[in-house]
């Protein structure tokens, strides 16, 4: 990672309280991605891929920052997963707002994903849901209607909780701390492109002449 430099041209200087958080952060995380286990998060997206590969949709759910990591894991599987039939085979059940305040507003907060879910859903579709405590009344909702529709349930949770155990497989990441959950909520997605592109990693080209930007 490379430093920002000011104006005269020197790396700014860090609070030792930042460069102390920064850290405890960094090893955390550091700690959080060795704890993952990989047979686990390989049988999730094992069963993630094959939905697409076959056709099928992929829908995701979250609240709050979870809410942003569905948006950008749909978008990523959508753009992957092109090849193997038409776009928008994975959708965020939080990416129109006028609905699910619609659905907030008329009906209850607790309804938001599940009311989606008998428009977008077919039997043998997947339901991937993202929550750091594991136990949100919508998400527990959205889990058993996913469930009543025929649908397959993956979760990627902080703590095992009513989620974990309305899910057909799930994994625990991130100790329960939401940033380090939220953050491999995304590493969760950019895994599942990764398997979907045979495990090439997927790195922008530089442009002739510049460093890569982006």
């Amino acid at each position: 990672m490379k430093i920002g430099t000011g104006a005269d041209g020197r790396a700014p200087s860090a609070s030792a309280g930042a460069a102390a958080a920064v850290k405890q952060y960094v090893d955390d995380l550091t700690l959080a991605l060795a704890q993952i286990e990989v047979a686990a998060v390989a049988d999730v997206l094992d069963c993630l891929v094959d939905a697409l590969r076959e056709g099928r949709r992929v829908l995701v759910a979250g609240n709050g920052g979870s809410s942003t990591a569905a948006l950008h894991i749909a978008a990523d599987l959508a753009a992957a997963s092109q090849p193997f039939g038409p776009e928008r085979q994975a959708v965020a059940l939080t990416e129109n707002i006028a609905r699910v305040t619609a659905i907030a507003n008329d009906y209850s907060y607790d309804e938001i994903f599940s009311r989606q879910l008998p428009s977008w859903a077919r039997p043998g579709d997947v339901l991937l849901l993202l929550s750091v405590s594991g136990r949100s009344p919508n998400l527990v909702r959205a889990a058993t209607t996913g469930r009543e529709l025929g649908m397959t349930v993956l979760a990627a949770l902080g703590a095992p909780g009513d989620v974990a155990a309305l899910a057909d497989r799930h994994v625990v990441l991130g100790q329960a701390d939401y940033g380090l959950t939220e953050d491999l909520h995304v590493s969760l997605g950019h895994m599942a492109v990764r398997v979907l592109g045979g495990g090439e990693a997927c790195r922008v080209p530089a442009a002739a002449g510049t460093a890569g930007r982006g």
